[in-house]
C-alpha cells in the first residue's frame, strides 16, 4: 500500500499470536530493547549514573567500620564460633554485595511499569504488540547488569582497602547459586511489579518487603541469631539460603548454617516464584486494563 494512501495509518496489521520460537525470538528482542533504552536514559544524565556506581561502596562502608569496631579487628571469636571463621570482611561483603541484587527485584522490576508513567511512555508500551511483562524483565537485565558492575567495583576497593580472602575455585558454584537466586527475584519482582499497576503508593509495599528480606537474609549477622520462627520464614525467600550457600564455597571455614542441598531448595524455589509471579502478573494485568486503571496512576 502507498504510503501516500489515507487509508496506510490506519490499515490492519496482522500481529502473530501463540507460543512458537519466532514470537519467543521477538519476545527476547523486546526484553533487549527496554534493556537497551533503560542505558541510553541512564547515560544522558552521566552524573546519576556515577552516583549510581558508587553508591553501594558508600553505603557498605559503615557496615564494615560498625564490624571492625565492634569486634575490635578483622576477627572475630564469636562469628567463628557460630558459622566457623571469623573473617569479619569476608562475611559482611558476601552478605552486602547481594543487598543490591534484592534492590533489582523489589525496586528496579517493581517500579519499571510505574517509570513509564512517569516519563509518559505507558500508554505507547500497552498498545504494542508485545508482552507488558517485556518491560519488567528488561529493566531486570538492565539493573542485574547495572549491579554486576556496582559489584565488581565493591570488589576492588574492599580487597584494596582491607584485603580480601575468598576462595577461588569456589567461585563457579557460587555463581551457580547465585544464578538461581536470581530466577527466584525476578519472579518475586514480577509479583512486585503486578501490585504497582494496582497501588498508586507502591513504594510503601516495595518498601515493607525490602525490609522483611534484609531481616531474614543474614547479611551482616548468622541467620541462626534470629529467632526460629524467623529462620523458617527465611526458607520462603531465595537470598538467604543462596547467601550460605555461596559463603559455603567462598569463605574458608565456613560451616553452612541450614538448608540441606541449596541448589534444590533455590531451584524449587525459582519455579515457584517465577510461576506465582506471571500468574499474579497476568489477573493483575488484565484486570487494570478492563477497568481502565491504568488513568489513575
Amino acid at each position: 500500500m502507498d504510503k501516500n494512501n489515507k487509508n496506510y495509518k490506519i490499515r490492519q496489521v496482522n500481529c502473530p499470536t501463540g507460543f512458537n520460537w519466532s514470537n519467543f525470538k521477538a519476545e527476547l528482542k523486546a526484553v533487549w530493547e527496554s534493556n537497551v533504552k533503560d542505558w541510553k536514559i541512564e547515560f544522558a544524565y552521566p552524573v546519576s549514573f556515577i552516583r549510581q556506581l558508587i553508591s553501594p561502596i558508600v553505603f557498605l562502608l559503615p557496615f564494615l567500620i560498625y564490624g571492625l569496631v565492634l569486634v575490635g579487628g578483622e576477627y572475630s571469636e564469636n562469628l567463628a564460633l557460630l558459622v566457623g571463621t571469623g573473617d569479619v570482611v569476608a562475611f559482611i561483603f558476601t552478605g552486602y554485595m547481594l543487598m543490591g541484587f534484592i534492590g533489582t527485584a523489589v525496586w528496579a522490576m517493581g517500579f519499571s511499569i510505574r517509570r513509564e508513567r512517569w516519563f509518559g511512555t505507558l500508554e505507547a508500551i500497552y498498545v504494542t504488540p508485545t508482552s507488558r511483562l517485556g518491560q519488567v524483565l528488561g529493566m531486570a537485565l538492565h539493573s542485574t547488569i547495572h549491579q554486576i558492575f556496582a559489584t565488581i567495583i565493591q570488589l576492588i576497593v574492599i580487597y584494596l582497602t582491607f584485603g580480601l580472602a575468598l576462595k577461588i575455585q569456589g567461585v563457579l558454584p557460587a555463581l551457580g547459586i547465585f544464578a538461581l537466586m536470581m530466577l527466584a527475584l525476578y519472579g518475586f519482582g514480577i509479583v512486585i511489579s503486578a501490585l504497582g499497576l494496582i497501588l498508586k503508593e507502591g513504594w510503601v509495599v516495595s518498601d515493607s518487603l525490602y525490609s522483611i528480606m534484609m531481616i531474614l537474609s543474614p547479611v551482616a549477622y548468622p541467620l541462626m541469631v534470629l529467632p526460629t520462627i524467623a529462620q523458617q520464614a527465611s526458607a520462603l525467600f531465595p537470598t538467604a539460603p543462596a547467601l550460605i550457600g555461596m559463603r559455603s564455597f567462598l569463605i574458608e571455614g565456613y560451616q553452612a548454617e541450614a538448608f540441606g542441598n541449596v541448589f534444590a531448595h533455590l531451584l524449587i524455589l525459582g519455579a515457584a516464584w517465577i510461576l506465582f509471579g506471571i500468574l499474579v502478573f497476568r489477573i493483575t494485568d488484565g484486570y487494570v486494563r478492563k477497568r481502565g486503571m491504568l488513568t489513575k496512576f
